[in-house]
Parts: C-alpha cells; structure tokens; sequence
C-alpha cells in the first residue's frame, strides 16, 4: 500500500461494509468520517508498511488489509475486498501477507464482522473465536458518575502501562490519533478511560470493573435521550452486559473478537476497531 491508496482503500471499505450490512439483514452502514478514516489508514501505512496491503485489478484497488504490531501483539485493523472481487481468492492472499507482518509477534487479535468467510479464514489461523454483542438503544442512565474528565496530555503516562497489562501491549501512540481522528475521551484519573464519537463507544480500558462501569454509564449518561451503542462485548465482560442491560439498551449478536499466544485478560476491557 502507498498512500496514495488512502481514499481507495476507503472507498473499498464503505462498500465492503456497505454489501455486507444489507447481506446480512443490518442497519444501513455508516462508517468513519473520510477524514477520520484518513487518520486511521495514514497512521497505520506510517507505523507498519510491512503489514499494509493492497489488491489491484485494472489499475483499480479491489481489496486492503492493514496489520499492525504494538510490542508483541500483532492486530488486523482492517481487512476488506470490493463485493465484485469477493471468492476468487484475492482475500486469501492479502491475509496471509498481512499474517506474515506478525511472524515475529507472540499475541495476536482481530476484531470480526459477523462475515463467515472472514470468521472462517481466522479461525483456521488457529485463533480463539468469542463470540460478541453490540447493545444499542435509547438508555434510561440520565445521572453520570462523579470525577471523571476529559483527556490531557499527561494522562498518556498511566494509560500506555494499564493498556500493556490489559491486552499484552500498550498502544504506542494510537490513542493520540483516536483523538487526531476527533474522538472525546473521557478518563478516570489512574483507572481507566473511554473514547466515543459521538453516540458510539470506541474503546474502553480499565483497572477494575467499578471504574469501567463508571466510564461506560458516564458514556450512557451523555446521550441525553438519543440512541447510544457500544460494541465488542464478549462473555469476558458481564460488567459491561449487566451495565448495558439495566440501562434498557437491546443486545444483539455482531461478530467475534478471535485472540491466541500471549496477551492480556482483555478485561474490563472494550476494544478499539481501528488499533484493538
């Protein structure tokens, strides 16, 4: 990939996502905004060329897939092929290279649509599948927790380390360009923090399950009445259903979050689509 793939990637992307939502019965996608979505392909062209790739057909790109490598952790961030390109084995091909990128990795993790090609082709690279859950709604919370604020700079110096025990990796800058890409992130100070744009919950992380319970009810609360959603919920974080549950928010299936070697518990942990 080279940048000036950027804004065909995306577009591959939207379409990808776009057929697949309609295949599967679900709401019309909407996706990153093209200039946040900019952030995220740039970013990640940046930090790991060897793990981003492009499919070409005539000229035109036909499929992407961008994986990364935080430490040790090896993590696919987007893996996508144009619905007139799909079953003929270009999907394959750039998996594998993307595989290829995490040789010298000892954890790996990939955030799945519920597409059962896609879950097919992770798990046969001998991952663990957990199943997940999206909620979404209008939620009955109205009253945030106390002593929580925005994100500073400094705030960096906490987060890094408790996402390392989180998840076997810190995420080396990737939190900054959430906030590039023009996420609001919320932290409690040395517990945890919560990135959203706008109704949608982005990534949550941690000490302890009270204080994720804080961050995500903080997120609730904000809504003011209009629909919300937070997704990549796996049976590790009955905090987070429970939560979700009593806010009168619906749990729908919608994908996997498949994981293997060394990582973290991933708990109270809410992932990131983009960088885990």
């Amino acid at each position: 990939m080279d940048a000036c793939d950027v804004l065909a990637v995306n577009d591959v992307a939207v379409a990808a996502f776009s057929e697949l939502n309609a295949r599967m019965g679900a709401a019309p996608y909407a996706g990153a905004p093209p200039a946040a979505a900019s952030v995220r392909l740039r970013r990640l062209l940046e930090t790991d060329p060897g793990g981003a790739w492009v499919a070409e057909r005539d000229g035109e790109v036909t499929g992407a897939a961008l994986a990364f490598v935080r430490e040790r952790l090896w993590g696919l961030s987007l893996f996508v092929v144009a619905p007139g390109a799909q079953s003929g084995g270009i999907g394959r091909e750039l998996l594998a290279r993307a595989w290829e990128h995490g040789s010298d990795a000892s954890g790996f993790a990939i955030l799945a649509s519920p597409d059962p090609r896609a879950l097919r082709s992770y798990v046969r690279l001998g991952l663990d599948l957990h199943p997940a859950l999206d909620a979404s709604g209008v939620p009955r919370v109205r009253t945030a927790p106390v002593g929580l604020r925005p994100w500073e700079p400094g705030d960096a110096a906490w987060a890094e380390p408790l996402t390392r025990r989180l998840r076997g990796a810190a995420h080396g800058g990737d939190l900054e360009a959430l906030l590039e890409a023009g996420l609001l992130a919320t932290v409690l100070p040395g517990r945890g923090y919560a990135f959203a744009r706008g109704a949608e919950l982005k990534l949550l992380a941690a000490t302890d399950e009270e204080a994720a319970r804080m961050l995500l009810v903080d997120h609730l609360a904000r809504a003011d009445g209009e629909p919300v959603s937070v997704g990549w919920i796996t049976s590790r974080q009955q905090w987070a259903v429970r939560a979700c549950v009593e806010a009168g928010l619906e749990l729908h299936a919608h994908g996997a979050v498949l994981t293997g070697g060394e990582i973290g518990p991933m708990r109270p942990y809410l992932p990131s689509g983009p960088y885990l």
